[in-house]
């Protein structure tokens, strides 16, 4: 007695078609491609906590080694007397002339030095975003595009008024000097950089031109600690 099987199509197996194998190496492709674009794509850089701008300025020391940066809390900081004519060139000088903290910054870390009868403060703040410390930059842009070129006094314990002149104007950096008819100049160098703000402040009360190349190596200086600072963390 034989049995009978029942089958439906060819007893060969099946093989994929040319089409089929294309079809198959170009979705292994895909896969491997996403996979290494996923592990390949930028990666934005940390925002900087209050620990992290500590570490910028602990390489920020004088030319005799040492390094007084220190912690800015805002709800601290006293203001100064001095008033802007007019008012509005008032936030060029609101974090460094008057010592006026930006609403919206977090906290910071500043340092003074004294060189002779020049003083240089160099500090930044703190903002929650990326975005905050923009809207503080371009509200300061704002400022500048408005008062570059006109005559500006500044009046209280510091005194100083003339023309207010354009140094630099870029995405990330302003740079402006109110230069006396006595010689004060007050100099002020701005840097956007990721959630911070930095602003160098520079009171001369010395005559001679005001030279830019100190102050922007001090910015350059800034701007490479933070980027390092920042490496550590990606």
């Amino acid at each position: 007695m034989t049995t009978d099987i029942l089958t439906y199509g060819s007893d060969q197996p099946r093989r994929l078609s040319r089409r089929g194998w294309i079809a198959v190496l170009a979705v292994g492709l895909a896969v491997v491609g996403g996979l290494a674009a996923w592990r390949l794509r930028p990666v934005p850089a940390p925002a900087f906590r209050l620990i992290d701008l500590q570490g910028v300025y602990a390489g920020m020391v004088r030319s005799d080694g040492q390094n007084d940066a220190g912690v800015i809390d805002p709800g601290r900081v006293v203001a100064e007397a001095e008033t802007v004519s007019p008012a509005a060139c008032e936030p060029l000088f609101e974090a460094s002339v008057l010592n006026r903290p930006p609403a919206a910054a977090l906290d910071g870390v500043g340092t003074f030095w004294a060189l002779g009868p020049t003083g240089v403060s160099l500090f930044s703040y703190r903002f929650a975003g990326v975005a905050g410390a923009g809207r503080e930059f371009a509200r300061l842009a704002a400022a500048y595009d408005g008062c570059r070129g006109a005559r500006v006094s500044v009046t209280g314990r510091l005194t100083a008024a003339g023309q207010l002149i354009g140094v630099r104007r870029d995405r990330v950096q302003l740079a402006y000097v109110l230069a006396s008819a006595d010689g004060t100049k007050l100099a002020v160098h701005v840097l956007a950089f990721s959630n911070t703000v930095s602003w160098q402040y520079r009171y001369e009360p010395v005559p001679g031109p005001y030279d830019t190349r100190t102050a922007q190596n001090v910015m350059d200086s800034l701007a490479d600690q933070m980027r390092a600072v920042q490496a550590l963390r990606h």
